[in-house]
């Protein structure tokens, strides 16, 4: 039995020579074949696998596809009975794979098997997963069971799929993108089809977490996992639980303590609301039940509401708080400095949104994609579904907050200066109080 092992990489160059010798090494003598599908890397990814692991089939797209669209690519070219998906960033440690097929012979209804993750000390970090009610987080079990069980879903991070089951239920949904909630999603759309999901407690995988994404763009993070959450959330709750989302959702946005969370929320439900048709239909496609227009509605209507709560909430965290003395500037210029400080972000962020700009730019105008050269209708679908990936029309929503601050920030020096000028009202007429008094003790003297 042949298992295809699919890796989709992206500027993996500091971790993949290490996962790739891992899989070697711990593989056994099972019929094997790896696949890595580089996502347009700007690093050394491609140049690794070529030189060192000449073995591999590698696949090269001109853009990033996204997890998901990642692990299609590598399943349409898979020659597999199993596929197992596995992370740039993730250790396999011996008898994973033994572990794999033992739970996929075991469990005639087990269409997806999963592993035992560690991070980097050691530490359980995943042994099955579920998505918590009523906000749809997803949240990792870490306590091992004594045997292989049912879950509600497994970490992409290692996941194995039989080769009938994606025949019958088809690829991941690439708008995940680039990730998050695509795999939780897969084993939703599995059990409905009556393929159950297991931990396989014999599976080991060591799970390195190298990304840095939050790190240096943490607003298209935050954004890109709320609107991977929005999009599960739409696609397979009930009309009950979608009902109790929006409620504890709006409560979530008017208290978030985090102004990156704030911001994300409000781009992720501004996109989400432009886009529930295509979520609502693609809901039915992958087999659940339609909702009722008035919970649209209610959805539509819910997700302008988070918007709006989401976006004045990261108005107030952007800014320093003036009703509380004793975290309020004692100065004009403490005041300055920090108004200085918030400049020096929103000219960051405008900074790397101009720099996304150029580069689909030069993606649209390069050579590949001419409209007088024969293209692939799906690399052609995946360009122009980048362009709303990257939430150009959101982040343009950014430079309108910008022009919020901006106003706010203005405000608060008309209000400084309100301020500066009660205060030398005030000296001058304790100063006139001062000479009036004396004058009246030198007319009482006479």
């Amino acid at each position: 039995m042949l298992t295809s092992i699919i890796i989709p990489v992206w500027n993996g160059d500091s971790v993949l020579a290490e996962c790739l010798r891992a899989v070697h090494m711990h593989t056994g003598d099972y019929p094997l074949e790896v696949i890595c599908v580089d996502n347009a890397s700007v690093d050394r990814s491609g140049e690794i696998i070529r030189s060192q692991f000449p073995e591999v089939k590698l696949l090269t797209q001109p853009v990033n596809l996204g997890f998901a669209g990642g692990v299609n690519a590598g399943m349409e070219v898979a020659q597999g009975d199993i596929f197992v998906l596995l992370n740039q960033d993730c250790l396999v440690l011996p008898g994973w794979l033994d572990g794999l097929h033992a739970t996929l012979r075991e469990h005639l209804d087990c269409g997806i098997a999963g592993a035992v993750i560690e991070d980097s000390q050691g530490v359980i970090n995943h042994a099955g997963a579920f998505i918590e009610r009523p906000l749809g987080y997803g949240r990792h079990r870490t306590d091992i069971p004594s045997h292989d069980i049912a879950v509600e879903y497994v970490t992409g991070a290692i996941f194995a799929i039989r080769r009938v089951t994606w025949e019958k239920l088809g690829g991941m949904d690439e708008e995940f993108y680039p990730a998050y909630y695509e795999e939780s999603d897969y084993c939703y759309r599995a059990r409905r089809n009556g393929i159950e999901t297991y931990l396989s407690i014999q599976a080991r995988g060591r799970h390195l977490f190298s990304s840095r994404e939050w790190q240096q763009e943490p607003i298209r993070h935050t954004a890109n996992h709320h609107q991977s959450r929005y999009r599960f959330i739409c696609k397979q709750f009930s009309e009950a639980e979608l009902v109790e989302f929006i409620h504890a959702e709006k409560e979530a946005a008017e208290t978030e303590s985090s102004f990156y969370e704030s911001i994300g929320r409000a781009l992720a439900s501004a996109y989400t609301r432009q886009h529930l048709e295509e979520i609502f239909q693609q809901r039915v496609i992958d087999g659940n039940t339609p909702l009722t227009s008035s919970i649209k509605r209610l959805i539509s209507t819910g997700m302008a509401e988070i918007y709006r709560r989401a976006y004045r909430r990261s108005e107030q965290l952007a800014l320093p708080q003036t009703n509380d003395e004793s975290t309020s500037p004692a100065s004009f210029e403490e005041w300055q400095q920090e108004i200085g400080k918030i400049h020096e972000q929103i000219s960051a962020s405008l900074a790397a949104i101009r720099a996304k700009r150029e580069e689909l730019e030069r993606l649209s105008s390069s050579p590949w994609n001419h409209s007088s050269l024969p293209i692939h209708k799906k690399l052609q679908y995946t360009l122009y579904r980048l362009f709303g990936v990257i939430h150009m029309d959101q982040f343009m929503q950014l430079k309108t907050l910008e022009d919020a601050q901006v106003k706010s920030l203005e405000h608060h020096l008309q209000m400084l200066n309100h301020r500066l000028n009660l205060l030398e009202t005030q000296i001058t007429l304790q100063e006139y109080r001062r000479r009036l008094l004396d004058l009246l003790l030198a007319y009482g003297q006479r």
